[in-house]
C-alpha cells in the first residue's frame, strides 16, 4: 500500500479500523497492509486532520486505534464512514457519464452521500478531492450521446436487439444488429458488449462510434454463462481476441516501477542478472498491449511472439520516418 496516494491509503486504513471493534495497534495495521509503521502513522495523521473520529485506547503498554462507536449513529444512511469517503472521492472517475441517465442515478447517490457526511468533514474533502483526481486520464463527454446511452440501457434491461450504424476505426460505417449484454466504462470510454449478428460472436462496441441506434421489437434470451468479468479476464484493455503469450524485456531503470503494479492478472515477473526485468503475459490479442509497450520507447524490447516484435519494429520505423529519419 506504501505507494498509493495518501488519501487512498488512509481510506484503506480506516476500513481496517472500522472492521475491528477491539481496535488495532500500529504494528497490526502495518502487517495487514504490508507497510512500514512510519507510513501508518502518517496515514493516521491524515485521518485526524479530516477530522475522522478515531482515537487511541491504551491497554497497559499497548495502544489500540479505534473509531468512535457513537459516530456511526450520526450517519443518515447505513454505510460505513470509509465507504462514504470512497464514494465521494470517486465521483470524478465517473465524470464521463455526466449528462446521461446513468450519471443522474449516480448523482442522486452522491447527493445522499454528501448529506450523510458531517459538514466539517465535507469541507476538508472538497479540498482533498482536487488532488485526488488530478491524474485521471483525458475524459470523454457523453452528453451528446445521452439518447444512445438511454436506449442501450433500456435494451439491456428488456433484452431487446439493437440496430445501429457503427463506424469502426479505419473502416467504413456499416449496419449492425447486436444483443447488448453489458455496458463497461474503462479509462473514460464507454463500451457496449454484446452478441453481434453480423460477426456471429460476442463483440465490443465503442459508444461514441455509433452513428444511429434503434431498439427493435426482437427479444433475445438471457446469455447463458456470460460473465463480464470472465469476458474481460484475458483482455489487456477492453477488446478480446485469441490468447497470445507475450514476453517483454524492460531496461533496469524501469524494474522497480513495473514491479510496483499489477498490469494484468496473468503477469509473471523475472528479474535478470543485468538488472533488467522480463514480463510475461497471456493476453487476448496484441493490439492493446502493443500500444502499452510502445509507450516505453527504447526501454522495452519484445522477445515474443515474433509477429508482435515485427509489428513494433514497423511502428518504430514509421515513427522515425516521420521525424525525417531513414
Amino acid at each position: 500500500m506504501g505507494r498509493d496516494r495518501p488519501v487512498l491509503r488512509a481510506i484503506k486504513l480506516l476500513s481496517l479500523i472500522e472492521n475491528n471493534k477491539g481496535g488495532l495497534r500500529v504494528a497490526d495495521m502495518a502487517r495487514q497492509l504490508d507497510a512500514h509503521p512510519r507510513a501508518i502513522y502518517r496515514d493516521l495523521q491524515v485521518l485526524e486532520r479530516l477530522p475522522v473520529p478515531i482515537y487511541q485506547d491504551r491497554s497497559g503498554r499497548e495502544v489500540y486505534w479505534k473509531l468512535d462507536p457513537d459516530f456511526r449513529k450520526t450517519l443518515s444512511i447505513p454505510v460505513t464512514l470509509s465507504e462514504l469517503l470512497a464514494v465521494y472521492l470517486a465521483q470524478d472517475a465517473l465524470r464521463p457519464l455526466e449528462g446521461t441517465v446513468l450519471y443522474e442515478s449516480l448523482q442522486s447517490l452522491f447527493d445522499k452521500v454528501r448529506a450523510g457526511i458531517p459538514r466539517s468533514l465535507f469541507r476538508e474533502l472538497v479540498d482533498l478531492r482536487g488532488a485526488f483526481v488530478s491524474d485521471l486520464p483525458a475524459q470523454k463527454e457523453y452528453r451528446t450521446h445521452r439518447e444512445f446511452v438511454e436506449i442501450v440501457n433500456e435494451a439491456i434491461r428488456e433484452r431487446r436487439t439493437l440496430r445501429l450504424v457503427y463506424h469502426p476505426r479505419d473502416q467504413e460505417p456499416g449496419e449492425r444488429r447486436i444483443d447488448p449484454y453489458a455496458v463497461h466504462l474503462r479509462n473514460g470510454t464507454l463500451y457496449v458488449i454484446g452478441y453481434c449478428h453480423v460477426r456471429k460472436d460476442v463483440r465490443t462496441f465503442v459508444v461514441d462510434r455509433m452513428r444511429k441506434i434503434t431498439m427493435t421489437g426482437e427479444r433475445f434470451p438471457a446469455p447463458v454463462g456470460f460473465s463480464l468479468a470472465n469476458y474481460l479476464r484475458h483482455s489487456f484493455g477492453i477488446f478480446r481476441e485469441d490468447i497470445v503469450r507475450v514476453k517483454v524485456r524492460f531496461h533496469k531503470s524501469l524494474s522497480r516501477y513495473l514491479q510496483e503494479r499489477r498490469w494484468h492478472p496473468s503477469q509473471r515477473n523475472k528479474k535478470r542478472t543485468d538488472g533488467s526485468l522480463e514480463l510475461t503475459f497471456e493476453v487476448a490479442g496484441t493490439k492493446e498491449i502493443k500500444t502499452w509497450i510502445l509507450g516505453f520507447g527504447a526501454l522495452a524490447t519484445v522477445l515474443e511472439p515474433a509477429a508482435l516484435r515485427e509489428e513494433i519494429v514497423g511502428e518504430l520505423r514509421k515513427s522515425l520516418k516521420g521525424y525525417g529519419g531513414r
